[in-house]
């Protein structure tokens, strides 16, 4: 029995040396935060929702598996995006019924510049044939799988990492991808904004130079180690949904391949990484870690510090009036929560509800309708449970309802389309 207790006791120390006992945080900072998950990656589904629909549907008509290559893969966390897609918004009865099941899958190919990124994705996909990754310089364009492979259904790229390339770079690459590509094939860019209120000395940007701003994940750090480590920083292309248009218009001229702008939207308005690094704009608050805390489970949020102050941004003829109208509806959707948690059987008197936008109309029926129907619950904290999730949830459809694909989120999704 004592080698047996023995190995029990180095399995516990191997655990501890490996940080399998570390405080319990949940995921309220980090890469991969609540914000990411409940927001982000699913503001991103969305979008791409009826695109990959398209394409899985010609794909099955011409009985063929769906070919996708992912532009800066990293580890592959871009297949997660894509196959976990549902079909429809679910009611209570459905069951998750995705648009791109696995196994529709004939190639799913990753390409990165860093060869630890491109080992690490084999090693997580090893068990999954139809997924593969390899070393590429996208600067260079699309490389010899231009040669190798046939043309992608889908070519894409997730959370910025298409903004690491300089704008000739891009047009190189874009135009390998026009020639590459199949008639109805389409573009995902997922760019970092320039209208963005985190970095609002980069909105007056005017030369090529000038777009290309020095940057950094100081946001995977707590603010112990921002202050006092030197973070890496690299230079990152700001975009504008203008500048997209523009980008594809030269591209169809210069090879002779129409290049639709399908689609842009602005994601992360007001929660981008950096609302609560400062990095580029110490005025700001954290407004991510306080959203982020409304969807950890039995956390209850001071919903005082989600109010947003809209006179800290720099005049701007259009960008400035669009943040106003946002942070107002954000403020009075925290403002009537904060309301109804205190006094469960009274509504503020809502002033100007004709003028409201729809979204927050919408939002407000919502919140109210959460509050009425759980405030009697006593068990499993209903509002740290229940009602926050949804608050947070109303706040993202208000982002997304009223962006307008100009560039003012941290990130800018640019769906482009292949017409031959």
């Amino acid at each position: 029995m004592k080698p047996a207790k023995l190995d029990g006791f180095k399995t516990y120390t191997q655990a501890v040396k490996e940080g399998k006992y570390d405080l319990y945080v949940g995921n309220l900072f980090g890469k991969y935060d609540n914000v990411r998950t409940y927001w982000e990656d699913q503001l991103t589904r969305i979008v791409l929702r009826p695109y990959l629909w398209e394409i899985v549907e010609n794909c099955r008509s011409q009985d063929q598996g769906v070919r996708i290559v992912d532009l800066g893969c990293g580890a592959g966390q871009g297949y997660d995006i894509l196959t976990k897609i549902d079909r429809r918004d679910l009611d209570l009865g459905l069951q998750h019924k995705r648009v791109l099941p696995p196994e529709e899958l004939s190639l799913f190919l990753g390409l990165d510049i860093s060869q630890a990124m491109v080992e690490k994705g084999q090693t997580l996909f090893e068990t999954h044939p139809y997924v593969q990754f390899q070393q590429a310089d996208l600067s260079q364009g699309l490389g010899n799988i231009k040669q190798t492979e046939s043309p992608f259904d889908l070519y894409f790229s997730s959370y910025g990492s298409l903004s690491h390339l300089a704008r000739k770079d891009l047009v190189k690459l874009l135009g390998d991808i026009c020639h590459h590509g199949r008639d109805g094939s389409y573009i995902v860019m997922d760019l970092i904004g320039r209208y963005s209120i985190e970095w609002p000395d980069f909105w007056y940007a005017q030369s090529e130079e000038e777009k290309v701003r020095q940057y950094n994940m100081g946001y995977l750090y707590s603010d112990e180690v921002r202050q006092t480590a030197d973070i890496e920083s690299f230079p990152i292309r700001f975009w504008t949904g203008e500048e997209v248009r523009e980008l594809a218009q030269e591209i169809t001229d210069q090879v002779g391949v129409q290049l639709e702008v399908a689609r842009l939207v602005d994601r992360s308005l007001l929660v981008g990484r950096h609302t609560d690094t400062k990095s580029f704009n110490p005025k700001l608050q954290p407004i991510r870690r306080s959203i982020n805390s409304l969807h950890e489970d039995y956390l209850r949020t001071n919903l005082d510090e989600l109010m947003l102050d809209a006179s800290i941004f720099p005049d701007h003829p259009f960008i400035t009036p669009l943040l106003h109208e946002l942070i107002n509806s954000w403020n009075i959707l925290i403002e009537f929560t904060q309301h109804r948690l205190s006094h469960n059987f009274s509504l503020p008197d809502l002033k100007g509800w004709d003028e409201f936008p729809k979204p927050l109309q919408f939002a407000l029926m919502t919140i109210d309708r959460v509050i009425a129907d759980v405030g009697w619950m006593w068990y499993g904290d209903p509002r740290a449970n229940i009602i926050e999730p949804q608050l947070g949830y109303a706040l993202r459809t208000l982002e997304y309802e009223m962006q307008r694909g100009w560039g003012c989120g941290h990130g800018l999704i640019a769906v482009l389309k292949v017409k031959k």
